[in-house]
Formats: C-alpha cells, structure tokens, sequence
C-alpha cells in the first residue's frame, strides 16, 4: 500500500487532529502520513530535509495572513501540490486561492474524511498532469535538459526573487571548443550523441538548486543559485570544467569507435557583482566565455 507524505500547515492543534482523525478513517488504498507544521519557519526548514507529496495549508498562521501566506508558501514550496483549508465559506475566497496557484480549496465546516481524501487524489493527478505538460514544452527534445525558454522564464523569475530578498546568484556559461570538427568529421549523429552525453553529465552531477539548460546548439548555461561570493563561483565552474573536458567515445558514419578529446570555455558571472539586469548578466557572461576561448583559458570570471 502506497504512503503519501502530507505536510500541514496549522496552528490550531484542534483542526490537526481532525485533518489526521478524517484521514485515518478513510476506506482507501491511499494511506497518509501527516506532518504538522504551527508557522512558514518550520515549514521551510522541514521542506529542505524532505519534500511532502502535497501540502495542505491554513491561511492565518501566526507569521502570515490570508492570501500573502499562500504566496509564501509557493515561493518556498515550488513545484508541490498546495490544497487550501479555510475557515472562510465565500466561494470567491477560494476562487482567488486557485487564481493564486492552489490546486483547490475546501472550507472547514465542509471537511470529512472522504472529501479530504478525493480533493488531495485529484489535487495531485491535477498537478502531475499539468507539470508534464509544461515539460513537453520546457524540454529540449535532443538533451532533455530545460531549454532556452524554460532558462529565460526562470532566470527572471530568480532575478526578481533575488532583486526582492537580496538574493546572490550565478551564471555559468558554458561552450564546446570542438565541436563542429565532430559533426563534420564523424557525422551529426556521433554529434548528438556527444551532446547527449554532456548533458547527462550535467543532470546527474549538478547540484540540487541549481537549474541547467542547453542554450543552443553546443552551448550550455546553469543558473547556480546560493552562490554568495567569487571564490564559491571558481569552485562551481572549475568543477563543471574537469566533469566535462574528457575524452568522449563515439561511433563516426561507418560505425567505427574514434575518441575524442574535448575542451569546454566557460564564462562565469555572479548578480548583482557584475550587472544589475539579466540582459546585461547574460551579456556579461557571454564574453567571459569568449575571452576564456579567445586566451585558450577554462574559464573566466571578469572583474568586477
């Protein structure tokens, strides 16, 4: 029997034991383990041990009110199911709710055990639906890696979470020295296949905030979030460069294996050090990738 993990957020220890009563006493194959959380600080800090399978969220807890808290709740809790519990009957309450980003809403007066269980199912099969959907068109289809509008769209969702918090960040961008001599000489498949394989390294050795993408053709950027000074920027993009210069094996046109040694050039910039807009960020670290190709260099970090 399969176990969903449910975080609740409530500081009201009556409706805890009720939301944890209703759904031990629901007929179901779905089993439930609940964890209740009283404020958004101990919330966020179980969120970065494990993440829940959906989370269940009263609005007024003692660090947050109304609505506000279902926007803080989502900016912590990217990505998770949010089910709202509200002690408001107004129907347009909970519409705003669902405008805000839950999955749906459920009144207190109105909880049972069955309501509670259909509304978390269909919550979940929602969300799951919608996430695949969105990855249908974020994905680029060769490397499955997040293409370059998926990179877009969260690298101004990062500046702006940054401009708003204080936030520091990075880019690194990232460039295959040789790679049309493989396409040339080995054919456009053994070129995919190189690109396949530089984008799994990136997926399975990456860390787990940051966000990789293929910005197009032979060229790769990362958005490497809880990066607070240069020299935590030199760690990151000095290993991204000894995980991906390597000699690659590959098939040419007639089926042949060829090793290829392969170089990388990548430019590496930090908000707010080295531009205060993410045109100019981009910019920036675009020809720090160009200088360190240029001078024959790993990387470059510009100066400040």
């Amino acid at each position: 029997m399969n176990t969903w993990l449910i975080y609740l957020l409530e500081d009201n220890a009556d409706d805890i034991y009720l939301v944890k009563k209703l759904l031990s006493e629901v007929h179901t194959r779905q089993r439930y383990k609940i964890c209740a959380f009283e404020d958004l600080n101990s919330l966020k800090r179980a969120l970065t041990q494990a993440l829940p399978d959906t989370l269940l969220i009263d609005l007024n807890v003692p660090d947050s009110m109304g609505l506000d808290t279902l926007v803080n709740v989502k900016r912590i809790a990217n990505g998770i199911p949010i089910i709202v519990l509200t002690g408001v009957s107004e129907d347009l309450y909970g519409e705003q709710a669902i405008q805000l980003g839950a999955q749906d809403y459920i009144p207190k007066h109105e909880l049972s055990g069955t309501l509670l269980n259909r509304t978390i199912m269909f919550s979940k099969e929602r969300h799951d639906m919608q996430k695949n959907l969105e990855n249908l068109v974020s994905l680029d289809r060769l490397t499955m890696l997040h293409n370059r509008g998926a990179f877009d769209q969260h690298l101004q969702e990062t500046f702006s979470e940054a401009q708003r918090h204080n936030h520091t960040f990075g880019i690194l961008f990232i460039d295959l020295d040789n790679f049309k001599p493989v396409n040339d000489e080995l054919g456009h498949q053994a070129g995919d296949k190189l690109l396949k394989l530089i984008a799994s390294k990136l997926k399975l050795f990456k860390r787990s905030a940051d966000f990789v993408a293929r910005y197009g053709g032979d060229e790769f950027v990362i958005v490497a979030h809880h990066i607070d000074n240069l020299d935590n920027l030199l760690k990151l993009a000095n290993y991204k460069y000894q995980l991906l210069a390597d000699t690659y094996c590959l098939e040419d046109k007639e089926g042949a294996l060829k090793e290829v040694r392969l170089d990388v050039s990548i430019g590496a910039v930090m908000y707010p050090l080295h531009a205060d807009s993410t045109q100019d960020l981009l910019s920036v670290a675009d020809k720090a990738m160009y200088h360190a190709k240029e001078n024959k260099l790993p990387l470059h970090i510009p100066a400040a």
